[in-house]
């Protein structure tokens, strides 16, 4: 009841700042789904029938003079979802205890009785809400802005990824309903690579929710300082004196001081939170508890490392269906938060064994799961030889598909470079200098 009183009350101040009805009707509210505050709804809907208008906020609180005014941020999909839900739940409720009843006479009759009533119900509360189409032709003004929009950002309307030529590609990490599998075999690197695309996003200002199933924070902590400020791994963890070369230098050396400066300037920053198994009492978290913490530090971006290292709400009996539970329970934690959610996933033994060395593994070798890659927006297949490392574009819901970017990938400073740098390129009559400065990566600093 106090829920319900808190979803209705939210509600009822965003009707407020409404200019008419139109919320509750193109939903289907009616006033009775309000349990608890049918009074004040009544009273809105009748002020707005007599005088063509939304009673201000005065006249309002002049009749509800206990009634609190909320800045409700919440979205109004949400608020109105919940106000069903717990109408329906009062709804519902006798129609299964008749039911029951009724089974013990005759199970034909009650099953007859359930689906005619909650046909009748259903008819009545439209729990979903049924969009009526658009007009690409009247609307094609929509069209418009949305182009201008992508020529001012170049093309890129999500989070760039860090790489280049993987941006035109991809026009970035896409708010809306974005689940971006990036697969490999074993020890290929996805880890790095899920937290060098983190890396680059929290770079430029977005927060980031990281899910390290196997690596302890410590470990994805330092593997940062890496990919941020190329920092030797190793030296890192084997706690050396010096920590490979400074860049900007002439053979200059990163020395201990360097990154104890480097960590005081850091620490006064925020914005990158890992949450391991050990955050879940020593449990694989399923997707609605990652939704949580997401929710909770207002993430731009989840990263999850990895599928296998995840559990599925559902509690599936064989991991294939688990799997595909699990990417598809992440792909709608994407779609309702509206934020991109980058997936790592092993590819299956066969995979390995039947692959020439070097190769990427195709979409269906997703270990264990042909509805993983289907549940996915964009799969990025992940293969290093010789120190280089392909990543090949195997699904892209939203642009090119098969395409391939290939980097220098020094693991251990955390560069990730274009092979073929643009300078490389004929076809560029930009001033060579100006590219060679740049060296391929983008430095974003603090």
């Amino acid at each position: 009841g106090n829920m319900a009183a808190l979803f209705e009350e939210s509600l009822i101040c965003k009707l407020l700042e409404a200019p008419d009805l139109e919320m509750l009707h193109s939903n289907g509210v009616t006033e009775e789904m309000f349990l608890t505050r049918k009074e004040e709804i009544k009273f809105i809907i009748s002020h707005y029938h007599s005088y063509k208008q939304m009673p201000d906020k005065i006249t309002f609180l002049g009749a509800f003079k206990d009634f609190q005014i909320l800045e409700v941020t919440e979205s109004t999909d949400y608020l109105i979802y919940k106000l069903k839900e717990a109408y329906s739940y009062t709804r519902v409720v006798p129609i299964i205890q008749s039911a029951a009843d009724l089974v013990r006479e005759d199970s034909i009759k009650a099953l007859e009785y359930l689906k005619e009533q909650l046909e009748l119900f259903q008819r009545e509360v439209p729990i979903s809400k049924n969009k009526d189409g658009y007009d690409i032709i009247s609307n094609a003004k929509d069209r418009l802005a949305e182009y201008k929009k992508r020529c001012e950002v170049k093309g890129l309307i999500g989070i760039p990824t860090g790489i280049d030529k993987l941006d035109e590609i991809t026009n970035g990490w896409l708010w809306g309903e974005e689940l971006v599998v990036i697969t490999g075999r074993t020890n290929v690197g996805k880890t790095w690579i899920g937290e060098y695309f983190a890396t680059v996003a929290w770079n430029m200002g977005y927060k980031i929710l990281f899910y390290s199933g196997e690596m302890s924070r410590e470990m994805v902590g330092f593997r940062f300082d890496t990919l941020n400020k190329h920092f030797s791994n190793m030296g890192l963890l084997n706690g050396a004196g010096t920590l490979g070369k400074k860049p900007e230098t002439d053979g200059g050396k990163y020395l201990e001081e360097d990154y104890e400066n480097y960590i005081n300037q850091l620490s006064q920053k925020s914005g990158f939170i890992v949450v391991t198994p050990d955050d879940f009492e020593g449990r694989k978290p399923n997707a609605d508890e990652l939704k949580s913490l997401a929710l909770k530090h207002k993430a731009d971006m989840i990263v999850v490392d990895q599928l296998s290292l995840m559990s599925d709400k559902r509690r599936a009996d064989t991991p294939r269906i688990a799997y595909n539970n699990i990417s598809e329970d992440l792909f709608l934690v994407s779609k309702e938060l509206k934020k991109p959610i980058l997936l790592m996933a092993q590819a299956n033994r066969e995979a390995v064994k039947n692959r020439k060395k070097g190769e990427s593994p195709e979409l269906h070798d997703l270990a264990e799961s042909d509805g993983v890659g289907q549940n996915a927006t964009r799969v990025l297949s992940l293969s290093v030889i010789d120190g280089t490392l392909k990543i090949s574009i195997k699904k892209n819901r939203y642009g090119m598909n098969n395409k391939e970017v290939l980097m220098i990938w020094d693991i251990n400073t955390g560069y990730l470079e274009p092979l073929v740098k643009k300078e490389d390129n004929p076809e560029k009559t930009e001033d060579p200098k100006a590219e060679e400065k740049d060296g391929g990566v983008k430095d974003y600093g603090f």
